[in-house]
């Protein structure tokens, strides 16, 4: 897997490219403004300094893990894998001869929730995503 990219967006103004630029930031900031200011002032440093942003700035996204997984379940239907074949791609065969054939079908309903939550985020469900 290919480490995430990152980017840092600037935007600048009473500037042309052609001359130099200064950077000036207000001392002091609404208090909801804050945090995110002095983080951005952190990676704007961090890239000075470094010539990139170091992953230490950037939070893992907490459902990043669960939708990694839909997502991958949702490939493994679209493709016509069978629950049991989508569970032991993602889980691995061991756990899957294990737990599979457990009467509380434990396996089976992440797998089968993990693609209907899949088939609505192909469907619109996106959208709730980026709001």
């Amino acid at each position: 897997m290919r480490p995430a990219e990152r980017h840092l967006q600037l935007a600048v103004s009473g500037a042309t490219v052609a001359q130099h630029v200064r950077l000036q930031v207000d001392a002091i900031w609404p208090a909801g403004q804050a945090k995110h200011r002095l983080w951005a002032l952190g990676c704007l440093n961090s890239l000075a300094m470094r010539g990139r942003l170091p992953n230490t700035l950037f939070r893992a996204e907490a459902r990043g893990r669960r939708l990694r997984f839909v997502l991958r379940a949702l490939d493994g239907s679209l493709s016509r894998a069978t629950h049991r074949a989508i569970a032991e791609t993602l889980l691995g065969q061991a756990r899957v001869r294990a737990d599979w054939a457990d009467p509380r079908d434990h396996l089976r309903d992440l797998v089968r929730r993990a693609i209907r939550r899949g088939h609505a985020l192909m469907n619109d469900g996106y959208k709730d995503l980026l709001t």
